[in-house]
């Protein structure tokens, strides 16, 4: 297998994981007997492990120039560790098991990241070609795993949920196995300047208004298949609706280079944060399954645009050496701290507010904090 089509495969498996994981897991749990708040907290390790675990793997990976075989240890330890998810039942159990894959899976995106950017310096194939598999990866399971669940009957508990994201965990770690090593020619970066990142005032405002829209994002990744369940509709309109959103952000993806060749950059992140507000708005008040997934088209905006504009400024605030660690750092407070802070008020939130619909509102209003950030993001990248 040539080394583009490993990457491609790679990235379907490993997007494929999230496609079962993000709609799927927090219902698994919920079947097996687990309260909103106890799927908040054993979904928390991980983010909570992500800003050390991440930044770890990119510095050894750095210092070392190593990333192709960082990637595909921190995979091989990600998949082993998954493998005991079909046996976890209890929530300690379930705890353990992801603080166990988060020892190394926050890690597998930047490393992948780093290693197929170098794969992919002309005149090889695009980036954004291979990374696209990722985007058809995560719709198949999406789709495919909520009809399976559909003809299965909408099981609580159903023990296919586990067993999908384990067996994608280890494809993706056996596809990162024997990858070239793409590390850059010349001397390696010192801890002080990996640190100088931390004192960048444009950086820390990129980082810190993704990481409020993130954690805002968070009681969609976490309990949107319980939203579809708690409104009486079945598993196939959860998977339907990621499919539909992913579409959506997959055209946007493509159409991001021409967006960013005639808007500024304040224009792009405002439209990402106004669209995910309006998007959280409209959906808690959705009961529908035509108003469901019909809504998951501005997940085009919410991910797509959010994430083209985010790539660009982080291109142009981190230097070209410390590329593989600023990407790491971005993973690890955007969709560690983030995510995690999200994650463990969304689960809170759900049990008090009894429901997920109210928990749509909330991220609404916390949406408009990134606005005011994109603003003075703007402001100092144009300096």
């Amino acid at each position: 297998m040539t080394t583009p089509a490993r990457l491609r495969l790679f990235y379907a498996l490993y997007y494929g994981s999230v496609g079962a994981t993000l709609p799927f897991l927090a219902p698994y749990l919920r079947g097996l007997g687990f309260s909103g708040a106890a799927i908040g907290t054993v979904q928390l390790i991980g983010p909570l492990l992500s800003a050390p675990v991440a930044l770890g793997w990119a510095a050894a990976a750095d210092r070392l120039g190593a990333p192709a075989r960082a990637l595909s240890l921190a995979a091989l330890w990600a998949a082993a560790a998954t493998a005991f998810l079909p046996l976890a039942h209890a929530p300690a159990a379930v705890a353990l098991v992801l603080g166990l894959q988060a020892l190394a899976q926050p890690a597998v995106i930047p490393l992948a990241d780093a290693v197929t950017l170098e794969q992919t310096r002309p005149p090889g194939p695009s980036y954004t070609r291979i990374r696209l598999f990722g985007s058809l990866g995560y719709i198949l399971l999406a789709q495919g795993l909520g009809l399976l669940l559909t003809a299965r009957g909408d099981r609580a508990g159903d023990a296919a949920v586990p067993l999908a994201i384990a067996a994608c965990v280890a494809g993706y770690a056996w596809a990162a196995r024997r990858l070239p090593e793409t590390a850059a020619a010349g001397p390696r970066p010192a801890l002080r300047e990996t640190l100088a990142l931390l004192r960048s005032p444009p950086l820390l405002a990129l980082i810190a208004a993704c990481a409020l829209h993130w954690a805002a994002c968070a009681p969609f990744h976490l309990l949107f298949g319980v939203f579809v369940r708690d409104a009486g509709l079945p598993s196939g309109v959860t998977g339907l609706a990621m499919t539909v959103g992913v579409g959506a952000e997959v055209l946007v993806l493509l159409a991001y280079p021409r967006l960013a060749a005639r808007l500024s950059p304040r224009a792009l992140f405002l439209a990402a944060f106004a669209g995910s507000a309006l998007r959280w708005t409209l959906l808690s008040q959705a009961r529908s399954a035509a108003a469901v997934v019909a809504l998951q088209s501005l997940h085009g905006l919410t991910f797509g645009l959010f994430w083209g504009a985010a790539m660009s400024a982080m291109t142009a605030l981190v230097p070209s050496r410390l590329r593989v660690t600023g990407q790491a750092l971005f993973s690890a407070v955007v969709f560690g701290a983030g995510n995690g802070l999200g994650y463990q008020l969304a689960g809170i939130g759900y049990d008090r507010l009894g429901g997920v619909g109210p928990l749509f509102g909330w991220a609404a209003r916390v949406e408009l904090v990134p606005l005011v950030l994109a603003g003075l993001l703007a402001r100092r990248w144009r300096r």
